[in-house]
């Protein structure tokens, strides 16, 4: 049975996140999350799952590898240890078992939208990425509602699942950039610890948004963790 490639996108972001990928991989859907798309999730990441459940039920979506990113990553979390039935394996990019976010950001979408993008947009690239990369990403986040946003981040700041993570059975590959500030390296290390089928890969000069700002390093570790599973 032929793989499929689901991509997840994180808080405040949609499809688009994923341009790189999409181009690259066959068998790919990258899904909206937000007040569009498979709608909203009630500033849960259970109301994410439920939604991203319904999602593969109506498109009879199995034999799956679930790729999110930062919330998303949190929603592939839940996700395998939920409803591993529809799983081959999932990939979690820029991530954790704990999302705890910082009041900050809470504080500066309260105070004004434009002014939280231009900050949470410098939180979440490395120094080196092009000016082109922080244009897309608070562009990203602009065509989302002030209202989704801050649900999203809530979302995040409740999730919780390190006493839970050995659970999880599917195969893991967890993906980092070395600069992440929004969810460090040692974010993606506990994963690595303490799932048991999983493996890291780390990637230098990339941020929180390393699908974008290195897409060919990632798309080459992830297409060479699929033909993994395939051999498997």
């Amino acid at each position: 049975m032929k793989l499929t490639l689901l991509f997840i996108h994180g808080a405040a972001g949609s499809h688009k996140v994923w341009e790189h990928q999409m181009k690259f991989f066959s068998h790919a859907l990258a899904i909206d999350l937000q007040d569009h798309g498979i709608g909203i999730g009630k500033r849960t990441i259970d109301g994410y799952v439920r939604e991203v459940k319904k999602l593969c039920d109506e498109r009879d979506l199995k034999n799956v590898v679930m790729v999110g990113h930062s919330m998303g990553g949190a929603i592939a979390q839940k996700f395998a240890l939920d409803n591993p039935e529809y799983l081959k394996a999932i990939v979690l990019v820029g991530t954790g078992a704990k999302l705890r976010v910082n009041p900050m950001i809470f504080n500066a979408i309260r105070r004004g939208y434009a002014q939280a993008i231009e900050f949470i947009t410098r939180l979440a690239l490395s120094n080196e990425a092009s000016g082109e990369i922080k244009k897309k990403v608070a562009q990203e986040m602009m065509d989302i509602s002030p209202e989704s946003a801050y649900d999203d981040f809530e979302a995040c700041d409740k999730f919780d699942t390190m006493n839970r993570l050995k659970e999880i059975k599917v195969p893991t590959l967890i993906i980092c950039g070395l600069e992440d500030q929004l969810t460090p390296v040692k974010y993606s290390e506990y994963l690595r610890n303490n799932i048991t089928n999983s493996k890291l890969e780390l990637i230098a000069s990339a941020g929180h948004m390393v699908m974008l700002e290195k897409p060919e390093e990632f798309n080459e570790k992830l297409e060479k963790f699929i033909k993994e599973l395939d051999n498997c």
